[in-house]
């Protein structure tokens, strides 16, 4: 048997040999290879970053393995996308070994997208670099006096480009690639005789559609073709089959016209390294021979982000974005329409926003910030003559002349920690963060002293006016008392004073003075 393998690899040697140095090469010279459905960037520079991802493959093909020196084919490929795919930049690294053939090829690819219009992209790649092409006569197992045979070793390094298309369309695939683009001719004159070999021009169409199985949750099954065609050599055609589940596994299978047919088994393993292989039978009448035919692949990728996003609609299509932010601002103003008319309304009706409407409200002139009961006239809990609005002590019957508290006997309170004052931003009476941590010191002297009574003055600025202003200040000391209160602090001994624009800090003469009057000061005292 191994006889006949000599046979048989002489009688290939001799007819490739023939080929070669006797007239120039018209032929397949592309390598045949199996999982490009997987990395298309093998053969097509325009699918360079298409998928938005990182990759890095490392694929090894063997065919006509029981031949004694069958054919091999080593290809790493790296490539990346940048700016969302809008570029993309990589390097192929190929070398194909036939018996005493080898040749080598350094590549670097660039592609660019295209937005035709929405959802359809059309990316065109252009790749470059050096092939090495060698024939080592030393490894040829043959008689050295044979006229027929050259036995000098034939080496070059020619410069090469391949370029590509690449369109894509929700669940389409097309692509078309002419590998060795330049046409390249490769020779050699020795003692007369001239041999040579051309890097011929191919062209390779493939497509594919994605087909989801609906019955099957995270199920597609993808149809792929591919057709070659070179110079002086018949169209050749792959048809691929592959099902693809939750993109976590693959299996395919393949037919190779005139060729071979196979299977493909692939997983996607710790979340970013993929495994492949693919298996071919030969059906030529050789095929018993060339039977055991394999590939093997592994690829590593990862997102450029922590989570891949679809193309955005700024890229897709601006007009549409533009479409949705009037209709956004449309409903905006529409709705701060409503609410002025609403407030227009509320005014109209409750002159003196005591939220008691005119037609039942009996004292219809109560300032805005009183307690009133349901008749919209000012509440006076302990029955003093001071109502509970203007009562330091709304709970405790007192006198008018000690704001509604009964007359003690008031000592104010020193204290050797400064209370800070609580300042405000223009017209508005929220608690900052930093207001919060200010009160920190109030609330531990208050619930650490149960004799202590707190008085809080409320003031403005100038801006606005008299009424508007004693009632901003009554909200603001609110928001500070009912703070207090959840940080137990008792209410009975809190007293809140608005004061409004009256006793400023400062004279109000600019945004800086006026921050520094609309604020909220304390004192401490303690009545016997």
């Amino acid at each position: 048997m191994k006889k006949i393998y000599t046979i048989i690899y002489f009688s290939i040697t001799a007819i490739l040999l023939i080929c070669v140095f006797i007239k120039p090469t018209q032929a397949q010279q592309v390598p045949l290879l199996d999982q490009y459905y997987i990395n298309p960037t093998v053969y097509n520079p325009a699918a360079t970053g298409a998928n938005r991802l990182f990759n890095a493959y490392l694929l090894r093909n063997q065919k006509f393995a029981d031949f004694d020196g069958g054919q091999v084919t080593h290809v790493f490929t790296a490539d990346a996308a940048i700016k969302e795919a809008k570029y993309g930049l990589g390097f192929n690294l190929v070398n194909d070994n036939v018996g005493i053939f080898d040749n080598t090829q350094a590549l670097l690819s660039y592609s660019y997208r295209i937005v035709l219009t929405k959802d359809h992209f059309l990316r065109l790649g252009l790749s470059a670099g050096v092939s090495d092409f060698r024939v080592n006569m030393n490894d040829l197992r043959a008689n050295p006096d044979d006229s027929y045979l050259v036995n000098t070793d034939f080496k070059n390094t020619e410069f090469m480009a391949n370029m590509g298309l690449y369109y894509t369309y929700k669940n389409i695939i097309a692509g078309l690639t002419i590998p060795q683009l330049l046409n390249n001719s490769v020779s050699k004159t020795d003692n007369g005789s001239k041999s040579s070999y051309n890097l011929i021009r191919h062209a390779m169409l493939t497509g594919g559609y994605k087909i989801k199985i609906p019955r099957i949750r995270h199920l597609s099954i993808t149809p792929y073709v591919m057709m070659r065609y070179a110079d002086s050599s018949p169209v050749q055609f792959d048809v691929n089959v592959i099902a693809n589940l939750a993109e976590k596994a693959w299996f395919a299978l393949n037919y190779r016209d005139d060729f071979s047919v196979g299977l493909n088994l692939g997983v996607n393993v710790l979340k970013n390294f993929v495994i492949g292989y693919s298996y071919d039978i030969g059906i030529q009448k050789t095929g018993r021979y060339s039977s055991n035919n394999h590939e093997f692949l592994i690829g590593y990728r990862i997102n450029a982000k922590k989570k891949r996003e679809p193309e955005r609609i700024l890229d897709n299509d601006v007009s549409t974005l533009k479409t949705l932010l009037a209709e956004k601002y449309k409903k905006i103003d529409r709705l701060r329409h409503e609410l002025e008319q609403m407030e227009k309304n509320d005014k109209l009706s409750d002159e003196d926003r005591d939220g008691i409407p005119d037609e039942r409200d009996d004292c219809p002139k109560t300032p805005p910030f009183y307690i009133v009961d349901e008749n919209g006239c000012p509440v006076d809990s302990d029955q003093d003559g001071v109502v509970d609005s203007e009562d330091f002590c709304p709970e405790t019957p007192g006198i008018p002349a000690n704001n509604g508290c009964p007359e003690q006997k008031e000592e104010r309170i020193e204290m050797e920690e400064r209370l800070e004052n609580i300042y405000f931003a223009f017209g508005k009476y929220e608690l900052t963060e930093y207001s919060r941590r200010k009160l920190e010191t109030v609330i531990r002297m208050m619930v650490g002293n149960e004799s202590y009574i707190l008085k809080m003055h409320g003031h403005t600025d100038d801006i606005g006016s008299d009424k508007s202003n004693i009632e901003l200040a009554y909200k603001r000391l609110t928001t500070v008392k009912n703070y207090l209160v959840l940080n137990n602090v008792p209410d009975n001994r809190i007293i809140i004073i608005p004061h409004g624009e009256r006793n400023p800090v400062v004279v109000n003469k600019d945004n800086q003075s006026r921050a520094n009057n609309r604020r909220v000061t304390f004192e401490i005292y303690s009545y016997q």
